[in-house]
């Protein structure tokens, strides 16, 4: 097929479209799984070099055929709209999705047959030419039908449903953006799929409100573009004068730091369907040199218009901030746009410190640090900084320093500033976000932190790689926080303090009595962005169907309780929807949150940082958490959440209600499991917090410049990667180790630990360095691994990354090595290092010299493999079958610690039960199904260029049939597989891919039962005393292809079968499992495992690092 047209004709539904398959007979039809229905050929023509068809249907019989299917026929998640909400079931029933497939006969003139063939219809990469996809009704106008291309070029077809705005969009860019006082320009390019652009515009939109301004853009099509018809190349042009939006700009609201977001809004040839999505993806350079704000006076209000461009953090899309300011402020910002070093000056005999909140907020750390710093530190000149008409001024007023925001003092102190303390984003008290203005910025910056973090994953606005967001100290309340800081969001150790939240002063002051009332109080959602939305949330409807329930108002007339319902800051605008609810609503700045804290009997709350402050004077949390998963969203939480949080947690009302009229009965005293954990998140229960951030203050290291930018700037950090990526690196880091090597000074208490070639934190290296931190024995510690988990254990432990700069200098100048691998191949081990060679199982397959065929491998493999093994110093070994085998296949001569695994040490620890019920928890498993682990090996023949793939071979629709009743699905996949798994989404409630979880030692605690094949994970999981069965589809091949050490069939212990029928046969039959293979298991464990046992990790530290 080559043209497509689609049109409505005298009530009939007709596509027509020519193709050059001259030999092609079609037949269309609409199918979805088992039903079909049939369009027919009303019209054909031939020509010399295409054919032109026609097909159509009866609106009519169509509309008859949908009636008929609308309670048989199972509609399934498209493509079109991946943001839609779960709540929607009722309209997915009334709509359809068909994907068109073409029934024809294919005519082979070699052999003269004809051959009946169907496929569905899908664009190539050809010249495509669309016409009229356009939205029509039928007669009664109660059908509306949309044609349209899948994002992977199928034909197909909706039928009362819209598409997604970005159906058709496949990827922007900003190549050019220039900001200048008068006007803002930009240049990028655009890609469409499947459809020319015919014109566009860029609509500016009001964040969080409705008013919008559009202009047209300048968009013209690559000349030089190759014909392709998923990829349609355009490039535009745009210039945004000032002048253009200066009523628009008048009109907005008259309030601080007002977002205006950037929308491309395009018309595509050959289709009626809109196009509307973010301008935004900057090239790196463009993103990094951009700098400049537009700004215009207004005569009308007197004060300066600014508009400064930024990119979000997110999607990095193309916003302005929109500030008002005085004449006379915006006057002295101009005069001194590059003369910011004078005012410097001005201020360089004064200590200049800035606090703040949120530009209209003084009631939190921020509020009271500086009543610290006012009290106790007059030889500082600390400011605060907030809003000329903010309700909570009032609060600050009586210390002095209050600076307007966007006042000429706001510009003149924030440069002055020495220290800049903040509960948000430092750049929040910056009276201007303009690149130029805070380059001019000198003072450190301390995150202060507006509330105890962990429930929210927060990394991905406050982690030090985030693009904007940078402090100099963070503040945290515990050691656990800390640590989080430190593991998950890549903090340094020295720069992440635990001094407790100086709000926490007033939190633990005895002036305030305890009245009866009930807190309710909810974070805000971030995607609740508009009243509308609000309106149609789940959030609305759940806290309206609470407020009114007649069981609360029950439970607080039992225990004569007041009801206060207060919403978060960034929710007051819909305070409103809920003042005729039987409760007292609480509007901002009408009372002081740690106030309400301090005076409530019992907390409702979802995620709210401020459980934590409550649960700190060990009163009653109940967590409302309906909508965990999209909260939440993509990254998970920092905590284990059901384990972990000091409180109650419900997901439904009644539950609600329950746990309320429980805390009543035991007269709202906190329960003694809930104290110890909210005692795990402070460490000082005192008044002393802000003395305690002070000092800290004061302390903070002065850092080198030059190592500061090497480390921690984009552009360093974006040339480096381009270097690590070019034909330079690897040659230079030879040179590098081999010279540190010969002369570098070894550190005779340094160990390197590197496990899964960087990739995982898990096995015996693990163990070996958990237990050696848990001993304290006196070591400098490196890890070479891509994320921060064995901070976990020790923040000093220094994290490198793999075959960085630093991997080959710790390598050259330290005096041990542990691994579970091999280093690469091409390093020579220092004379005086010692190497730790853990292996990372027992041998059932044969390796490297014992093999009469090496699949998958290249001539040299076994050179450098001998190489690596002539580096060791000593061999781990859990049994004498296991060091025969290492012997024979790496010949190798030297030591042997043969002590057992300390790997497994974890399955002989008391805490066992626990640890299951923690991990199957993380994995969201329910507490009543029995949990299978399927971990294969690798296949040698199965490769992709250099890199091992792997084929799935269990049937994911036999397991939901037989088994999914009652079993969940672990499948781990060998960590040199590079191909992904894909696991359907009908199938992913009990089938999870954990290829990616850290540890399977903590899988296998977490299961039931093992299925592998020739995977040396059977030998650990002997420890477990849990049955294993033994998928071995590939037995004959893979035996003759590899070889084993042993007969595998005569001493498995369990099952082997060769295909998923028979494996979820024998698991079915698991009740007959110990008699079928007990002794054979007893028999496996005595052979292969008989040394593994507790503590094997301090035996084999202690035997290879003190002999």
């Amino acid at each position: 097929m080559n043209n497509l047209e689609y049109f409505i004709e005298k009530n009939e539904l007709i596509f027509a479209f020519t193709s050059d398959k001259l030999s092609y007979e079609y037949k269309i039809s609409l199918k979805r799984s088992d039903k079909q229905f049939d369009f027919q050929l009303i019209n054909y023509e031939e020509y010399e070099d295409y054919n032109f068809y026609q097909f159509g249907c009866s609106l009519a019989e169509f509309a008859e055929f949908l009636q008929e299917q609308e309670n048989s026929m199972v509609i399934y998640e498209d493509d079109t709209n991946e943001e839609e909400e779960e709540d929607q079931d009722s309209e997915k029933r009334q709509s359809y999705k068909f994907t068109i497939t073409t029934q024809y006969l294919k005519y082979n003139k070699k052999l003269d047959t004809v051959r009946r063939a169907e496929h569905i219809v899908k664009l190539n990469k050809k010249k495509w030419t669309l016409f009229n996809l356009v939205h029509v009704f039928n007669e009664d106008n109660d059908l509306t039908f949309v044609p349209y291309i899948t994002k992977k070029g199928a034909l197909a077809l909706l039928v009362n449903k819209e598409l997604a705005d970005s159906q058709y969009y496949l990827r922007k860019t900003i190549s050019k953006i220039k900001v200048t006082e008068k006007e803002l320009h930009l240049q990028g390019n655009l890609t469409t799929r499947f459809f020319d652009i015919e014109s566009g515009k860029i609509q500016l939109v009001e964040r969080g409100g409705d008013q919008s301004i559009s202009f047209p853009v300048s968009i013209v099509q690559n000349k030089n573009q190759k014909e392709n018809a998923f990829a349609r190349r355009h490039h535009y042009d745009w210039h945004l004068p000032i002048e253009k939006i200066k009523l628009y700009l008048e009109d907005l609201a008259k309030k601080e730091e007002l977002s205006i977001d950037f929308f491309f809004v395009l018309s595509l040839k050959g289709t009626d369907q809109a196009v509307r999505f973010r301008v935004g993806n900057p090239r790196f350079l463009t993103n990094y040199f951009m700098k400049g704000e537009m700004a215009i006076f207004s005569e009308k209000d007197n004060r300066w218009l600014s508009a400064v461009p930024y990119f979000t953090l997110k999607g990095v899309n193309l916003s302005l901030t929109y500030n008002q300011y005085g004449k006379e402020a915006y006057d002295y910002y101009r005069k001194y746009k590059k003369h910011w070093k004078s005012v410097k000056k001005q201020a360089k005999n004064r200590s200049v410190w800035i606090i703040g909140e949120r530009s209209y907020k003084a009631q939190d750390n921020g509020y009271h640090f500086f009543k610290y710093l006012r009290t106790n530190h007059p030889e500082i000149d600390a400011y605060y900084v907030i809003q000329k008409d903010s309700p909570e001024r009032k609060h600050v007023v009586p210390f002095g320093n209050v600076i307007d925001f966007g006042s000429k003092q706001h510009f003149e102190k924030v440069i002055q500033a020495d220290y800049i303390c903040g509960t948000h984003h430092p750049d929040s008290l910056y009276p201007i976000r303009s690149r130029e203005y805070m380059k001019n910025i000198s003072a450190k910056k301390i995150f202060l932190q507006h509330g105890v973090f962990g429930t929210k994953n927060i990394a991905p606005i406050y982690a030090k790689w985030v693009n904007e967001f940078y402090t100099d100290l963070f503040i945290t309340s515990s050691e656990k926080e800390r640590q989080i800081a430190i593991v998950d969001m890549g903090y340094y150790d020295e720069e992440v303090v635990a001094t407790g939240l100086a709000r926490f002063e007033t939190l633990f002051k005895n002036d305030l009595p305890l009245k009866r009332q009930v807190l309710i109080i909810p974070t805000w959602r971030d995607w609740i962005t508009n009243n509308q939305v609000f309106e149609e949330s789940d959030y609305f409807k759940r806290y309206e169907e609470l407020l009114f329930d007649p069981r609360l108002k029950e439970f607080a007339e039992k225990f004569d309780l007041e009801l206060i319902f207060c919403l978060h800051p960034n929710m007051q605008d819909y305070v409103g929807y809920f003042e005729n609810a039987p409760v007292t609503v609480i509007k901002q700045g009408d009372r002081d949150v740690q106030d309400l804290i301090k005076e409530s009997m019992v907390m409702l709350t979802d995620y709210s940082s401020v459980a934590f402050d409550f649960s700190f004077l060990h009163k009653p949390v109940v967590y409302y958490q309906f909508d965990r998963n999209r909260f939440l969203g993509k990254n998970p939480s920092h905590l284990d959440l059901d384990n972990e949080l000091p409180g109650d947690i419900a997901f439904d009302e009644d539950k609600v209600i329950e746990y309320l009229f429980k805390i009543g009965e035991n007269n709202f005293k906190m329960e003694n499991e809930y104290v110890e954990k909210a005692d795990k998140f402070i460490m000082y229960r005192d008044r002393y917090s802000n003395e305690r951030i002070f000092k800290a203050i004061q302390n903070i290291p002065q850092q080198n410049k030059i190592k500061k930018f090497l480390r921690d700037d984009p552009l360093a950090l974006k040339v480096f990667s381009r270097y690590r990526r070019s034909k330079y690196y690897f040659p230079t880091m030879k040179l590098f180790y081999k010279f540190l090597s010969h002369f570098g000074k070894t550190n005779d208490r340094q160990i390197v630990f590197e496990s899964g070639v960087g990739k995982r934190y898990e096995d015996s290296p693990r163990m070996i360095y958990e237990k050696m931190i848990e001993n304290q024995e006196d070591f400098d510690y490196i890890w070479i691994m891509n994320n921060n988990a064995p901070l976990k254990a020790n923040s000093q432990t220094k994290i490198i990354k793999r075959l960085s700069p630093d991997y080959y200098k710790y390598l050259a100048t330290s005096k041990y090595w542990v691994n579970n691998q091999n280093f690469p191949t091409y390093l020579t081990k220092p004379k005086q290092t010692q190497y730790l060679q853990t292996w990372h199982g027992t041998p059932l397959k044969k390796m490297q010299h014992d093999q009469d065929q090496i699949e998958g491998r290249d001539e040299g493999y076994l050179t450098r493999v001998t190489h690596a093994k002539n580096q060791w110093s000593a061999l781990l070994s859990p049994s004498s079958y296991a060091t025969q085998a290492f012997r024979s296949a790496f010949q190798y001569n030297g030591p042997v610690l043969e002590l057992g695994y300390p790997r497994n040490d974890v399955f002989y620890k008391p805490n066992l039960d626990e640890k299951r019920e923690s991990i199957r928890r993380k994995l969201n498993i329910d507490e009543e199904k029995k949990v299978i682990l399927y971990a294969p090996t690798f296949r040698d023949n199965q490769k992709k260029g250099k890199k091992f793939t792997m084929k799935n071979k269990i049937n994911f629709r036999i397991f939901e049939r037989r088994l999914g009743e009652d079993y969940v699905l672990l499948i781990r996949e060998h960590i040199v597989v590079a191909s992904k798994l894909n696991i359907p989404e009908e199938f992913r409630h009990n089938i999870i891919n954990v290829s990616k979880y850290p540890d399977i030692q903590e899988l296998m605690i977490a299961s039931d039962m093992l299925v592998t094949d020739y995977s040396s994970v059977m030998f650990d999981y002997a420890n477990t005393n849990k049955p294993m069965y033994f998928y071995c589809y590939d037995l004959d091949e893979y035996g003759d292809m590899r070889g084993f050490y042993f007969d595998l069939e005569e001493q498995a212990p369990g099952p082997i079968v060769k295909n998923t029928s028979n494996l979820f046969r024998s698991i079915a039959k698991e009740g007959q499992y110990w008699d079928n293979y007990g002794e054979k298991y007893r028999a496996f464990q005595n052979r292969f495992a008989p040394l593994d046992g507790p503590n094997r990790a301090e035996k084999v530290y202690k035997a290879f690092f003190k002999r």
